[in-house]
């Protein structure tokens, strides 16, 4: 009775007895574990009926668990109504008594949960209220007491009851008391310890308040005044309520005299309180702790401390009793606990449990209210708690990579906890200096790890790079887990582990490394196996770099030590690179990948190891920028030489399908004496013949076409990748790289004999068998094979040549071959070849005016290479946009041959009626014969059919690029083949040709205006666009008629305006080059065209009724751009008249231009890839990226027997790259040096 009417008054606060989220939880929790069986303190939680009671009321009180209203004592109220159904069904005849017991049950249980749970709702008020649901004469307690006189207050109750009291139980336990002396024990305490001497004691503390007595506390013990005052008018207002239930209780407690003689007292003059209660209760706490650890079950225990229920009960008596603060017993507690952790008997979870306690005491009372004393003691527990955790964390560092993160987070938090109190900063300024020193412990331990992960991983049978593999992974493995799991942050921002760890063993690990880079076996360890070593290297370092120290060291020399193997990697690569080109070609069956692509596989799986070579060198990382841009260079060339072999390839394979047989014809020096004079005699007459249709193309040579512009694409795509213009811009910022290197002495140039146009014709069957020679000094150096019967060769041959440094003229002669006879000289002109021009090592396109008449097409380049990322893609991009344009040369020259005899004066004979049999005489007849449109169309049908199937099977198959480009080819070689029936090929000598009569004219007029339809595509035109069609050429064509029958005397002088507007047209330069459609994107065919003519239909645009080639009335606006042809034209229509003035005039108008006067000749140009094919400008296909090339030397015509002009030194800086690799095999070699000065072998390939 007398513990429970001090429970009553343990708190003065005025807090509110208000239902909350906390209290509702922690209740569920309690009446959970009682439902389960897990909380069985008291026997009653065994009943069927309470638990019966307790599930009804867990369900009740769930209501309440996100949104809890009322107040705590409504849940007794509830309990109460709850358990009175539970025991009326329970159809017991004492259900009240059951009610009567459960009740303080369960009040019980929820003033546990404040008190222990939820101390923050734990107001007097409470406590008081649920003492009084709970009863103050508790049989289980105290047996019931009566007082019989006033004078003598003798307590009533057996020795069994009080034997059976649970405190005494626990007393009993405690100290090992045998039950026989328990009794003789109680027996004499009963008559001492009544309630009087309650009484007296309570007296006897209010008054050792109001005199300032030692006991309980006096102004001495705390530091000011306030705080004496705050705790002496709370211990007041305990004592006082105190005295005053007890006199309500028991009146005659009243006038009991306060200092009664007892002899029973202790020396301080109390019953109940020791001598020394702080000692006491000391002993008390160990010794519950001990018998709780040893003897008590963890189930019987307090789910949120280290005691049992009973203990936790009897020390709440005593302290109470005794008059201790809660600061001491909390401090207290917490020691103990420290010092059972330090022994290995509580754990972790204790220590926290006991700091919590210490919280909710200092969240009652300010640690600056204390006692002295108890601050002492918090200090000391403190300081405690420090030395214990920092020392089980040193321990735990000595052996880093063992400790778990869970301890690391566990001390650190605890320590922190005690850092962050001001009580505790208030003597220990700088607590984290601690950290610092535990610097050397982490070195250490370092130091030890270094020696077991180098023994662990160098393996007795293995080499040093595979040692250096275990040795970096373990190194890997072990920093990752450091920075990520264990040590996440520096402890206390003070410490890093991992960082201190670094600091020493990276060094070791670096040494290592640089021992392996410089051992000679290591220039040839696997490559493979070398970059995965690298890239181990590199994860390293980038953890250096991240949770390394802040000063960090240059302990990764990765240039020096792996910039040998990147080099190593790219020469491996440049020699792999033609066996790359050569699989793909080989895998290849050229046919299109899908339906959406025109390409085939060879291009994708050539790209694809490209794309793969640059992500290795991307995926590198290189720290040094100016090396990883000399890597890409490096790279750029061997993809450079790559897609040039790859391109080289290709033409060869387009030359075998376009002309099967041309590699099948044997040479020149092969042909026997009666073969070369048959081709001079007849010539290949056979091949004449309309009957004789060349062969079509196939779609596998178109696919090799888009082949080349694939790979135009997909490289603009790789210079994107590969950030050409970042590294070119790069090196113009830091200086382009240079190289010390020995003078080069000779320089091999590569001259291509391409092909010529508009000849002089030196046979009499109209044409020439013409070849080319090269000449230095009055030397033949080269010569080309002979390509007969036309003015218009293709030959297509290279021809190497070896030159010092010093500035040669090459003359170039083109002769027609006869066999009897002297060859004639068909034209000449000369060039340069000079390092000075030629030293940016690209493809120059030279264009020479030969003299009297045509042009040749040279391509000459210097071998060498630059040291320039874009130099390389400036010159593949070259080399695939020319082999694209030679590719469509090529088509058009195999149609052109068919073209010319289709559209020739033999069938128009033969369209007329006018065809001669051999035995027929005399001249022919002009006779006028009616035609029809369908006779025209009849007359070429052959070509007819020709184009529809061929133009078919290119616009299947070649991309929209490449067929616009061979159709308006294939245009121009129609329109060339109609004015060749027109008019003679140019020459200073009269023409046998006659002129055309006006039924002639009249069927090339047709025959002009129905291709043009064909092209243009019939009547919907929407194939190619007519301004397309109706170009310079064509209104060349139509401009013949104006001047074709004029008098001599008017045709001489419109030749001489004809000049004069001739320059005016160069002033104002060609039309843009536009997009089209093709032509088999219409709807109407040349079979459609024919259905409709055979139905009378009228075709679009028909030419004038009177044979005419001028323009109709519909085309006025283009009409003034014809009203005069131009002044070769004029000299074509001149060979064809007859008498000695125009025979004059063609030799002096010749010999003006074949001796130019002053201003000297202008330099040369460098040529389009399409110049001779197409006159008007067209754009060049190159990347705007892609640098122009720079001006070509001067070159003029060269007439024979004129000495060419003397030559020039070589200009100081000569580059000194090494050279490029042979053009490929098959092209004659010819070598010019010094005299005496024997011929080196070609220099090695360079990466």
């Amino acid at each position: 009775m007398i513990g429970s009417l001090s429970d009553r008054f343990t708190d003065d606060g005025k807090k509110q007895d208000r239902l909350t989220r906390e209290v509702v939880r922690a209740l569920l929790r309690r009446l959970d574990d009682i439902k389960k069986g897990k909380d069985i303190s008291k026997p009653e939680y065994d009943e069927p009926i309470f638990l019966a009671t307790v599930a009804q009321m867990q369900k009740n009180v769930l209501v309440y668990r996100f949104r809890p209203s009322g107040t705590i004592n409504d849940l007794v109220v509830m309990y109460a109504g709850v358990a009175k159904t539970e025991c009326q069904k329970a159809s017991t005849k004492s259900w009240s008594d059951d009610l009567n017991r459960y009740l303080p049950l369960f009040a019980n249980i929820v003033k546990l949960t404040v008190v222990d749970d939820c101390p923050s709702s734990a107001s007097p008020d409470l406590i008081d209220r649920l003492h009084g649901y709970m009863g103050l004469g508790r049989p289980s307690r105290q047996p019931s007491v009566q007082s019989t006189t006033p004078s003598t207050s003798l307590a009533y109750g057996s020795v069994e009851s009080f034997e059976n009291f649970t405190m005494v139980k626990t007393v009993r336990q405690l100290f090992q008391v045998d039950p026989v002396d328990l009794r003789k024990k109680l027996r004499e305490l009963q008559p001492i310890c009544t309630q009087a001497a309650f009484m007296r004691d309570l007296k006897k503390c209010l008054h050792n308040i109001h005199t300032n007595h030692p006991f309980p506390c006096n102004t001495s013990d705390f530091t000011d005044r306030q705080s004496y005052d705050a705790w002496q008018k709370r211990e007041t207002n305990q004592l006082s309520g105190l005295v005053k239930t007890l006199t309500l209780m028991d009146p005659s407690l009243a006038t009991a005299p306060a200092s009664e003689e007892d002899p029973h007292r202790s020396s301080n003059g109390f019953t109940f309180i020791p001598d020394n209660p702080r000692g006491y209760f000391e002993r008390m706490m160990n010794m519950c702790m001990d018998f709780d650890t040893q003897v008590i079950p963890s189930s019987e225990r307090a789910k949120t401390s280290v005691l049992s229920q009973q203990s936790d009960e009897l020390l709440r008596e005593c302290f109470r009793t005794w008059r201790l603060t809660s600061s001491f017993r909390a401090v207290l507690y917490l020691q103990l606990i420290k010092d059972r952790y330090d022994r290995g008997i509580f754990g972790f979870d204790d220590i926290t449990e006991g700091l919590h306690k210490l919280d909710r005491a200092i969240k009652e009372t300010e640690v600056h209210a204390w006692t002295m004393a108890d601050r002492t003691n918090l200090i000391w527990a403190y300081e405690g708690l420090e030395r214990t955790f920092m020392r089980q964390l040193a321990d735990g560092l000595r052996e880093y990579w063992r400790m778990s993160p869970l301890l690391i987070e566990d001390s650190v938090k605890l320590v922190d906890r005690i850092y962050e109190d001001p009580a505790y900063l208030s003597g220990h300024p700088d607590p984290s200096a601690q950290y610092q020193e535990m610097e050397v412990i982490v070195e250490g331990a370092a130091v030890t790890r270094w020696r077991l992960i180098q023994e662990g991983s160098n393996s007795p049978g293995a080499d040093d790079l595979a040692n250096l593999f275990s040795m970096a992974d373990k190194l890997t493995k072990e920093l990752v887990s450091l920075v990520t799991k264990k040590f996440k942050k520096p402890i206390k921002g003070v410490l890093s582990v991992p960082g201190v760890v670094m600091t020493i063993q990276m060094p070791y690990f670096a040494l290592e490394i640089e021992n392996w880079a410089y051992l000679p076996e290591t220039r040839s360890a696997p490559i493979e196996a070398v970059f995965e070593l690298y890239h181990k290297l590199c994860t390293l370092k980038r953890l250096y770099d991240q949770h390394g120290p802040q000063e960090k060291a240059q302990l990764f020399k990765v240039e020096s030590w792996f910039s040998s193997h990147v080099r190593r990697w790219l020469q491996t690569t440049d020699n792999s690179t033609p066996e790359w080109v050569d699989n793909a070609i080989r895998q290849d069956h050229f046919v299109a990948t899908n339906s959406t692509t025109l390409h085939s596989s060879s291009i994708v799986d050539l790209f694809s190891l490209f794309h793969q070579a640059v992500d290795f060198v991307q995926n590198l990382q290189w720290p040094n920028q100016y090396q990883w841009c000399r890597f890409m260079t490096a790279l750029s060339r061997v993809i450079a030489v790559a897609l040039t072999q790859y391109t080289y390839a290709l033409e060869d394979r387009i030359t075998q399908d376009i002309y099967p047989h041309l590699h099948d014809r044997a040479t020149e020096g092969d042909h026997s004496f009666l073969d070369r004079a048959k081709l001079q005699l007849i010539g290949n007459r056979s091949s004449l013949r309309l009957d004789t249709l060349p062969e079509d193309f196939t779609p596998q040579m178109c696919v090799k076409i888009n082949n080349i512009e694939a790979a135009r694409s997909r490289l603009d795509r790789l210079y994107q990748t590969m950030d050409v213009d970042e590294i070119a811009e790069y090196f113009r910022e830091n200086g382009a790289p240079t190289a010390d290197k020995e003078e080069k002495k000779n320089y091999l140039y590569s001259i291509r004999v391409v092909r010529a146009e508009n000849l002089v014709a030196k046979d009499s069957n109209g044409l020439s068998d013409p070849y080319v020679v090269l000449e230095i000094n009055d030397k033949q150096v080269a010569r080309t094979r002979t390509v007969y019967e036309t003015l218009n060769p293709r030959w297509d041959q290279t021809f190497d040549l070896w030159l010092d440094n010093k500035t040669i003229d090459v003359s170039v002669i083109v002769f027609d071959e006869d066999l009897l006879t002297a060859h004639d000289e068909c034209g000449a002109a000369f060039f340069r070849l000079s390092p000075k021009f030629f030293d940016d090592y690209q493809t120059h396109d030279i264009v020479l005016d030969l003299q009297p008449q045509g042009r040749l097409l040279l391509r000459v380049s210097m071998e060498g290479e630059k040291d320039d990322i874009q130099f390389w893609y400036g010159k593949t991009f070259r080399t695939l946009k020319r082999a694209e344009n030679d590719a469509a040369g090529l088509i058009v020259d195999k149609m052109g041959r068919y073209i010319r005899q289709c559209l020739s004066r033999k069938v128009i004979d033969r369209l007329l009626g006018r065809a001669q049999s051999f035995f027929s005489f005399g001249s022919r007849q002009a006779k006028h014969v009616e035609l029809t449109l369908a006779d025209y169309e009849d007359a070429i049908a052959p070509l007819l059919d020709f184009l529809e199937r061929n133009l078919k099977l290119l616009n299947d198959n070649l991309s929209e690029s490449n067929m616009q480009l061979v159709v308006l080819k294939i245009w121009r070689e129609i329109l060339i083949a109609l004015e060749s029936i027109v008019l003679p090929p140019l020459s200073e000598q009269l023409s046998d040709m006659k002129p055309l009569d006006e039924y002639e004219f009249d069927v090339v007029n047709k025959w002009l205006e129905l291709l043009k339809v064909f092209f243009n595509g019939g009547e919907d035109g929407d194939a190619v666009p007519l301004d397309k069609l109706e170009n310079a050429q064509y209104y060349t064509l139509l401009a013949i008629n104006v001047a074709y029958d004029m008098e001599t005397h008017q045709l001489m002088q419109t030749y001489h305006k004809a000049l004069q507007q001739q320059v005016e047209i160069k002033q104002r330069g060609g039309r843009k080059a536009d997009r089209s459609k093709s032509i088999y994107q219409s709807k109407n065919t040349m079979r459609k065209r024919r259905d409709a003519a055979a139905a009378g239909k009228r075709l679009p645009n028909p030419p004038s009724s009177n044979g005419s080639l001028r323009p109709t009335s519909t085309a006025n606006a283009k009409a003034a751009a014809i009203d005069l042809p131009t002044a070769d034209v004029i000299l074509r229509i001149l060979r064809m008249r007859s008498g000695k003035e125009v025979r004059e005039f063609l030799r002096t108008e010749f010999d003006k231009r074949n001796n130019p006067g002053p201003p000297p000749p202008p330099p040369h140009t460098v040529a389009k890839a399409v110049a001779l094919e197409d006159p008007s400008p067209a754009p060049s296909g190159l990347p705007s990226h892609v640098p122009p090339l720079p001006p070509m030397p001067a070159t003029s015509p060269l007439p024979r027997g004129v000495p060419p002009p003397p030559t020039h030194s070589l200009p100081p800086g000569v580059p000194q790259l090494p050279p490029m690799p042979s053009l490929p095999a098959g092209s004659s070699t010819a070598y010019i040096f010094e005299p005496g000065l024997p011929p080196p072998p070609p220099p090695p390939h360079h990466v």
